[in-house]
């Protein structure tokens, strides 16, 4: 499938979880996380309106419930900006996540999560955060990284120090990058390259698929560039994962029209193996 060159416009945030299908007696909680200048709903619904998560994964995956997170990553001088920082951001997804489950008692229920780009990089921070957390600190919450049993992490720049550039290319698909900006994100690089530090040594907590895109995205500028390619969007030093290519550029990695889309296959395939291995598993 070809990819698309139109150049994507930013989208109004939607903070918070939401559920979008409650699933059939289900198994498993899937908690999809976008990127920058993302939305909850709209980062992964195609051209044709179709919302994959909602529209097409319950047919094939009828035993999971599908939530849809949002924060607030605008980056547009046409958007306000949030004063947040990834750190902040990772506490908001814990607590939403830990929240929704206990509200209904299904704290126990295994999670597997969908980030894209720069929900990648929240999600292992908040993995790292919970992996922390011990009786004098929220203990609660530990579920968060206790109950994670699978993520895909699709078009997420892993790679420490180059991160930071990466996600100044990224910022730049909608508009031109100010001076500002790129340095507050140089000054994280430090922070990212961290993050491989300390994620490394849980990652073999998770069934972990990477995914990277094939087709470059047109940026602001008029210029095309591959954002996340294979070797940035793998986590240096990681276990038990697997890099796989999509053919497609950095914005429609997560969107699929139909069933009949390829990627949508694998990324579904990807979802249903792991939820075959956590019911045949320790996982009850």
């Amino acid at each position: 499938m070809g990819s698309s060159q139109s150049q994507s416009q930013p989208l109004k945030p939607e903070p918070g979880l939401k559920e979008l299908v409650p699933g059939n007696s289900p198994v498993v909680d899937i908690v999809a996380i976008h990127g920058l200048d993302g939305n909850r709903e709209l980062s992964w619904t195609a051209h044709n309106s179709v919302l994959w998560l909602r529209d097409l994964l319950p047919a094939d995956i009828p035993d999971a419930r599908i939530f849809t997170y949002g924060y607030n990553a605008a980056t547009s001088e046409r958007l306000q900006l949030s004063k947040l920082t990834i750190h902040d951001h990772a506490e908001q997804l814990i607590n939403k996540v830990v929240q929704e489950r206990e509200s209904d008692n299904t704290s126990s229920r295994p999670i597997i999560f969908i980030a894209h780009s720069m929900g990648g990089i929240v999600l292992k921070f908040a993995l790292i955060l919970a992996n922390k957390f011990n009786k004098d600190h929220l203990e609660r919450n530990r579920s968060f990284s206790a109950r994670t049993e699978g993520i895909l992490y699709i078009g997420t720049p892993h790679q420490g120090t180059k991160a930071a550039q990466r996600l100044v290319e990224i910022y730049s698909i909608h508009a031109k990058v100010s001076q500002a900006l790129t340095k507050d994100l140089v000054e994280q690089s430090e922070m990212l390259q961290d993050q491989i530090a300390d994620y490394n040594p849980i990652s073999g907590n998770y069934r972990t698929k990477f995914y990277y895109e094939s087709y470059a995205t047109k940026l602001a500028n008029g210029r095309t560039l591959l954002l996340v390619p294979r070797h940035s969007a793998v986590v240096p030093g990681a276990v038990n994962v697997e890099p796989i290519a999509l053919m497609k550029d950095h914005v429609d990695l997560i969107r699929f029209t139909d069933k009949e889309d390829d990627d949508y296959k694998s990324i579904m395939r990807a979802i249903s193996s792991m939820i075959g291995e956590i019911s045949g598993g320790r996982v009850t």
